[in-house]
């Protein structure tokens, strides 16, 4: 009798760690990778006033995010932060002599090669924004 109950403790124990196994590795098939988004993106800037075609060059270091906004005023200084998938990023611009300051908000597609998400675009209002990475050669 205490053979078996060796061996029924023992499968349990084994169970449980197969048991345990398995749901992590459904956790880590569920858990969302940070993609990398260092590279040059093509963006669509939609606005009330028309549509906007400014280009980022973005830079990672873990969560956080720093690179240049160019578009029609010029090219200015940003930096935000990549948490999972979720992407936010600002930067205060000079447009026709008056300061702007942008925040954008967004979700990074799992492959990592397009973004989309929502502007705030200081009194200009808000907008709407999509993201395309540009392919590189290496």
């Amino acid at each position: 009798m205490r053979k078996f109950l060796v061996v029924v403790a023992i499968l349990a124990v084994t169970g449980g760690l197969a048991q345990l196994r398995w749901a992590q590795a459904g956790l880590n098939q569920n858990a969302k990778a940070t993609p990398n988004v260092a590279g040059k993106w093509n963006m669509t800037l939609e606005m009330s006033m028309g549509t906007g075609t400014p280009v980022l060059e973005l830079k990672q270091d873990g969560e956080k995010i720093t690179g240049t906004y160019s578009g029609r005023y010029g090219t200015f200084p940003l930096e935000g932060t990549l948490k999972g998938q979720a992407i936010e990023f600002w930067f205060t611009m000079s447009a026709e002599g008056q300061s702007v300051s942008m925040s954008f908000t967004g979700e990074v597609a799992g492959d990592g090669q397009t973004m989309s998400g929502q502007a705030t675009l200081g009194e200009l209002g808000d907008a709407t924004w999509s993201a395309k990475k540009e392919k590189t050669d290496d």
